[in-house]
C-alpha cells in the first residue's frame, strides 16, 4: 500500500479522483471515476447509522469534496437532513434539517469548494438551500414556487450560479432557474415544458435538459438555443461527453426495450443516433472508448432491472449485451425470464459509477433489493470473470472520490476503501525489484497514464520522483 508520508496529497489522484461534486460526478453528468485501483468490497472502511436512527433515500447520490467531506441526504428520526461525514472515518461532522422530499424525490445535493468557504446546495420540497460545507450553517434559502422531484442541481462555479429545474410532469409549467450562488437570488428563469427528473447538464454557457414531452433543449441563460424532439418522454438526466449528449427515455407501456437512448450533437441538437433500450430515469454513461452503459428497467410491467452495454459508432449504435438476457437460466422451463433466473443489477432509478483503471473498466452498481456489485465491463456477463466482487452493504447510487466508494441503503451509509494495490510493485509480481523500474520506464516512454504517479494527468519527471518515493517506502 502506498505510504502517505511519501506520496503526499498531490499523489492522491493516482489513487482516486479528488472529488465527486454532483449526481453523476460533475455538471457534465458522466458518472465515471478515474482511479488506479478498484474498491475493496470484502470489508467496509466505515459504516454510519447515526446510532440507529438513520434511514437512507438510496437513489440519492452522495457527494464528496476534494478535502474529504461526504454529504448525504437521509432521514434522522423520520426528519429529512443533510448530513456531512468525514471521508476517512465516517465521523459525523454536522447535520442540517432540510425540507421533506416531495414524492420521495431522490434529488441529490451538489457541492463546491472545501470546508473552509465551500458550500452544498440541497433541493428538497419547493426550496433550494445553500449550506456551509464546513459547519452546515444555512447561507441562504430560495423559495422556488414549485417542487423539485428527482432533478439534481448543477453548480456553474466559473459563473457563480446554480442551475436547477422544477417539477410539472404533464402540465407544461416546469421551469429552468439560474440562481446566484452567493445569495440564492433568481437571475434568470424560463418555462421549459413538462418535466420530472430533468437533471440539467452544464457545459460552459450551455445548459441541457431532457423533458417529459420527449424534447431535449439547450439554453444559454434564458435563451433557447435549440430543441430536439423524441417520440418518448425523458424522466432523467443528460450526459455531456466530447461535444455530444446522451439521454435515455421512459415509456409507460410495452414490454422490454420499449424506450430509446439517443445521442445528439450538443452544438446543434441534431440526432446522431437512437437505439432501443429498457425504460429508465438513469443517465447513460459514455465511457469515452466508444461504449455507453445504461442502468434501466424494473421488475414487472413487462420489464426487468438490468444493465445494458452499447457500442457508439458515431452515427449509429448497436447493443453489445443485456445483463438480464445474458445471465438468464430458465429454471422452470416456462420460456419467461422470472425473478431469480438472472443476475438482477441496476434498474430505472439507479445511477451506477463506472471506474476506469489502467487495467480496464469496471462498474460499481447496486442490486434492486440492496447490496453492491463490482462488475468487469471488459468481460462478458455470462463469464466467470464478470462479477469481480459483491457485498450485502450499500446499494444506492454510489460516489467515488478521496480513496473511497460511498453508498447508502436502508439504515446505513457505507464506505469501501480502494483496493490497496501497491503502486511501487509496477509489474504486479508481488515483490519490489529492478523489473518494476523497467516496467515503469516502459509505461512512461509509451505515454501510458499508468505511469502518472503524481496524478497530474501527464507523465513527467515528477512521476519518476513519485515512483522512487513509493519504491523506497515499500509495500505494506
Amino acid at each position: 500500500m502506498r505510504s502517505a508520508a511519501v506520496i503526499l496529497v498531490t499523489a492522491m489522484r493516482a489513487i482516486a479522483q479528488d472529488a465527486w461534486t454532483h449526481a453523476a460526478a460533475t455538471p457534465h453528468r458522466v458518472s465515471i471515476a478515474d482511479t488506479a485501483v478498484l474498491p475493496e468490497l470484502s470489508t467496509e472502511a466505515w459504516l454510519y447509522d447515526a446510532g440507529g436512527v438513520f434511514e437512507a433515500i438510496p437513489q440519492v447520490s452522495p457527494v464528496i469534496s476534494s478535502d474529504g467531506v461526504v454529504v448525504v441526504l437521509g432521514l434522522l428520526d423520520g426528519h429529512a437532513n443533510a448530513i456531512a461525514l468525514e471521508a476517512g472515518t465516517g465521523e459525523e461532522l454536522w447535520r442540517a434539517p432540510v425540507d421533506a422530499p416531495v414524492l420521495l424525490s431522490w434529488s441529490s445535493p451538489a457541492l463546491e469548494g472545501v470546508r473552509g468557504g465551500g458550500f452544498v446546495i440541497v433541493t428538497t420540497g419547493s426550496s433550494a438551500v445553500a449550506l456551509d460545507l464546513g459547519n452546515g450553517a444555512e447561507l441562504w434559502r430560495a423559495a422556488l414556487g414549485q417542487p423539485v422531484v428527482n432533478a439534481s442541481p448543477a453548480i456553474d462555479a466559473d459563473n457563480g450560479v446554480v442551475r436547477l429545474t422544477t417539477y410539472d410532469p404533464f402540465g407544461g409549467g416546469a421551469r429552468l432557474l439560474m440562481l446566484d450562488a452567493a445569495d440564492g437570488e433568481v437571475i434568470d428563469e424560463v418555462t421549459i415544458g413538462s418535466a420530472s427528473g430533468a437533471t440539467p447538464a452544464v457545459d460552459g454557457p450551455r445548459v441541457f435538459v431532457a423533458l417529459a414531452d420527449g424534447s431535449i433543449k439547450a439554453f444559454e441563460h434564458d435563451t433557447e438555443a435549440w430543441t430536439a424532439s423524441n417520440p418518448i418522454g425523458f424522466f432523467g438526466g443528460i450526459a455531456y461527453e466530447g461535444g455530444s449528449l446522451f439521454a435515455a427515455s421512459y415509456a409507460f407501456s410495452g414490454g422490454r426495450d420499449n424506450s430509446n437512448m439517443v445521442k445528439l450533437d450538443a452544438a446543434t441538437g441534431d440526432e446522431l443516433w437512437a437505439i432501443a433500450c429498457e425504460r429508465t430515469d438513469a443517465t447513460p454513461i459514455p465511457l469515452g472508448d466508444g461504449r455507453v452503459v445504461l442502468s434501466a428497467g424494473l421488475e414487472g410491467f413487462g420489464s426487468l432491472p438490468t444493465i445494458q452495454l452499447f457500442n457508439d459508432r458515431a452515427t449509429t449504435a448497436e447493443r453489445v449485451w443485456d445483463l438480464a438476457t445474458e445471465t438468464w437460466d430458465d429454471l422452470n422451463a416456462d420460456g419467461r425470464i422470472d425473478p431469480g433466473e438472472y443476475l438482477a443489477l441496476g434498474g430505472w432509478d439507479h445511477q451506477p459509477a463506472a471506474i476506469r483503471t489502467p487495467d480496464g473498466v469496471a462498474l460499481l452498481v447496486g442490486a434492486p433489493d440492496g447490496g453492491l456489485a463490482l462488475v468487469d465491463l471488459d468481460a462478458h456477463p455470462a463469464g466467470a470473470e464478470f462479477v469481480h466482487a459483491r457485498t450485502d452493504l450499500g446499494g444506492g447510487s454510489p460516489a467515488i472520490a478521496q480513496g473511497i466508494a460511498v453508498s447508502m441503503w436502508g439504515d446505513h451509509v457505507v464506505a469501501f476503501a480502494l483496493d490497496p494495490t501497491c503502486f511501487a510493485d509496477f509489474d504486479g509480481d508481488g515483490s519490489l525489484t529492478i523489473f518494476d523500474f523497467l516496467a515503469f520506464q516502459n509505461a512512461f516512454d509509451a505515454g501510458d497514464l499508468a505511469a502518472d504517479c503524481d496524478g497530474d494527468g501527464t507523465p513527467t519527471i515528477f512521476d519518476f520522483l513519485c515512483f522512487q518515493n513509493a519504491f523506497d517506502a515499500g509495500c505494506a
